[in-house]
């Protein structure tokens, strides 16, 4: 196991910091619902912040994997609580409803990934901490 130094433990910290930041983008747009007081640009940064955090996800992921995992999970586990808990059983819906359903969710579900991938190639581009294997 490699010893990490004090740089890969502040940028993995900046890694979780920027998924929990992401989930709470992602809960608030699924929502409709404020989670900060910032009157009328709320909208306009909760925006801008499912969009950039993805790639930040990317960008402080060191492995490709990571950086995809990273970046559509906090989607993928709100998908998982919100048909546990909320949603009516599927056998209620028929069967175009539910093609309707999984097309917006795949394509959500795209648009993480290829912003975590984004990201991370990003990283490979910049001089000084391009390709490495730890996390």
């Amino acid at each position: 196991m490699q010893k990490l130094s004090q740089g890969d433990i502040v940028r993995i910290g900046a890694l979780g910091v920027s998924v929990i930041l992401e989930s709470l983008a992602i809960l608030s747009v699924v929502l409709h619902n404020a989670l900060l007081p910032l009157g009328t640009i709320y909208p306009n940064v909760v925006s801008v912040a499912a969009i950039v955090l993805p790639s930040l996800v990317g960008l402080l992921s060191r492995r490709l994997t990571v950086a995809l995992l990273l970046a559509i999970a906090p989607f993928w586990s709100l998908g998982i609580v919100y048909t546990a808990i909320i949603a009516q059983p599927l056998w209620t819906f028929d069967l175009f409803s539910i093609g309707a359903l999984v097309q917006r969710a795949a394509g959500t579900s795209v648009q993480l990934l290829v912003l975590g991938l984004l990201g991370w190639l990003v990283r490979r581009l910049l001089p000084g901490i391009g390709a490495s294997t730890v996390v």
